[in-house]
């Protein structure tokens, strides 16, 4: 039968593959033979349940329902269907946040600082630290007034702007746009603030939980199967908006 398999070179770029082989345990162990660590190995037809290895497909698929009620948490709030909450306004922010991409000593500054050396207002610093999913915030102390003046200046990029500026930059002029459709809609500056906390939260919640899993299954599973569960598992943070979770961890 052909397989299908996928792996990561040193430089972190993926890169996919095929060979005919009886089993997925016979790809795997001869990708190991050629040095080569598979992420995912499936079938030409696309089934994974072919030749899988006994029981690991039953734990991935408890695994990633577990994630996916979590993550329906972070999505009631961001669509205001909060129990109690059925009339708020939206709170739609699918296109304002992502992960910075970039130098990492000048993302890791960012988040510690609150990107307070970018930002001139105090409105516009603590939407930085709500910018990117599942980050916690720095502490800030903002009145409304204050957050309303920087509602009322749009965020323009420069020409010296280095690439993660660029990028935390709009995600803060497009969460901008978010907070002044939420007051226009009748919400209040204060329960806005509540909305960020929560949303935070609770993708802070999934992270953590998906990252307990892991450790779990790295207890009593081959590493062919963990990088799986893994890959798989990633793939669903990364559609939240969520950093993955790195393999060394």
């Amino acid at each position: 039968m052909k397989y299908t398999y996928a792996y990561k070179t040193s430089d972190g770029i993926r890169h996919e593959d095929s060979m005919n082989a009886s089993s997925r345990e016979e790809v795997f162990e001869r990708l190991r033979k050629q040095g080569i660590k598979a992420i995912k190995v499936v079938a030409a037809d696309g089934s994974k349940a072919n030749g899988e290895v006994r029981g690991v497909r039953k734990r991935v698929v408890v695994a990633l329902v577990a994630l996916a009620a979590v993550g329906a948490g972070v999505v009631a709030y961001i669509s205001g269907e909060r129990t109690g909450a059925a009339t708020a306004p939206s709170f739609q922010t699918s296109e304002t946040r992502r992960q910075v991409i970039g130098d990492v000593a000048v993302i890791e500054k960012g988040i510690r600082t609150g990107w307070a050396d970018v930002f001139e207002h105090e409105g516009d610093r603590i939407l930085a630290s709500f910018a990117i999913p599942g980050v916690p915030a720095a502490t800030h102390n903002t009145s409304e007034d204050e957050f309303r003046r920087a509602l009322g200046e749009k965020i323009e990029p420069l020409p010296t702007d280095s690439i993660e500026v660029q990028q935390i930059k709009a995600m803060v002029e497009g969460m901008k746009q978010e907070a002044r459709a939420y007051l226009a809609a009748g919400g209040k500056v204060a329960d806005y603030g509540k909305r960020l906390i929560e949303r935070q939260n609770a993708e802070i919640a999934i992270y953590n939980r998906a990252k307990a899993e892991i450790e779990a299954y790295r207890k009593n599973m081959k590493p062919e199967e963990l990088q799986i569960v893994l890959e798989e598992r990633n793939d669903e943070l990364r559609n939240l908006g969520i950093k993955p979770i790195v393999a060394t961890e």
